[in-house]
């Protein structure tokens, strides 16, 4: 049996993968393919956090109270003979076995935690393909923004780079493949561009379904699940989150939600982007990296297509007080009818 390991990257349609997979999963089966469950049914986050060492922060560990070690320890054990009871029921009616968690190439971080996925895995599976969607740094970037407002974090810039420092390691795609083919094998590791025009059909389920799976797998409504919100919306959140502290963010989680939803619908848009020399100077921190991906895996000079005209050439000026307005009558929709 076949093992297709899908470890993201982040902001590359991984949830409308994972959602169409979940959906589907009994039609996978018919055909051969397990999509795993017993890390989870969405996705195989609990596996992820598996490997995942124990000092880096992962708020699935905070959620599920597994910081004390020992409570931890005895999880994980608990886990992965699941996942072995699991494989090992598939063998018998598949061909293929996937497992998908963009967690895997973001929390993943140190070579010893790949090489013992790498090596877990090694005792089930013969043949791996560890399938990694790469998008340009910049606009997993500021795509990532959105994200990071909505998951409680007063941010919306650039991750900074100092120089003569390691590059952070979301965007350091070189280092990453390097990590994954270190353990896995270089002939493992399928790396594919998240560029509309490059994926089939122009879709990310179509694209990881047919070249991985060999099988179509309808898209579902999650395929376009993230809205983006207006720079004013952003500075909403943003001032939200820092009313709140990063540390609390958590057990606000529910207002901060009602918040985001309530923003898409009366400030969305796309205005709230770095300019452009913000972006070309983020993104040539990368350059000599996927310059030489692009050689090793595509025959190629360039990994991405360079155009950095979707850029305002100044960014907008913030309006804080617009920003306030916003918050003013969301809680007045809430709390004052």
């Amino acid at each position: 049996m076949k093992l297709v390991l899908h470890i993201g990257t982040e902001k590359t349609g991984t949830t409308a993968i994972q959602s169409a997979l979940s959906s589907q999963r009994e039609y996978l089966l018919r055909n051969g393919v397990c999509y795993a469950k017993s890390a989870g049914d969405l996705n195989c986050q609990g596996l992820a956090a598996a490997f995942t060492s124990l000092g880096v922060r992962d708020d699935y560990v905070v959620k599920s109270q597994l910081t004390d070690p020992e409570r931890y320890r005895d999880w994980r054990q608990n886990l992965l003979q699941m996942m072995r009871r699991e494989i090992s029921a598939a063998k018998d009616r598949c061909h293929t076995f996937v497992l998908s968690s963009e967690h895997f190439s973001s929390r993943l971080i140190k070579n010893a935690d790949v090489t013992d996925l790498a090596k877990y895995l090694g005792t089930e599976f013969d043949d791996v393909a560890v399938v990694c969607y790469l998008r340009r740094q910049d606009l997993m970037a500021t795509s990532r923004i959105n994200e990071g407002l909505r998951a409680g974090f007063p941010q919306r810039w650039f991750p900074s780079v100092t120089e003569g420092n390691a590059l952070p390691h979301l965007y350091d795609y070189r280092a990453l493949l390097e990590r994954w083919s270190a353990a896995f094998g270089e002939s493992a590791v399928k790396p594919r561009i998240f560029e509309r025009s490059k994926l089939v059909a122009e879709s990310i389920v179509a694209d990881f379904s047919e070249t991985h799976l060999g099988l179509p797998v309808s898209p579902t409504a999650a395929e376009n699940l993230n809205v983006s919100l207006s720079l004013t919306a952003q500075i909403a959140l943003m001032m939200f989150n820092e009313a709140m502290g990063v540390e609390s963010r958590m057990h606000v989680s529910k207002h901060r939600r009602e918040l985001g939803k309530y923003l898409e619908q009366v400030a969305p848009g796309s205005d709230g982007k770095p300019s452009r020399s913000q972006a070309l100077s983020f993104y040539e921190n990368f350059r000599e990296g996927n310059n030489y991906l692009a050689q090793l895996y595509f025959n190629r000079d360039y990994l991405f297509d360079e155009n950095f005209d979707q850029y305002p050439e100044i960014e907008l000026t913030q309006d804080v007080e617009l920003a306030a307005t916003l918050l003013r009558d969301f809680y007045a929709s809430r709390f004052t009818q």
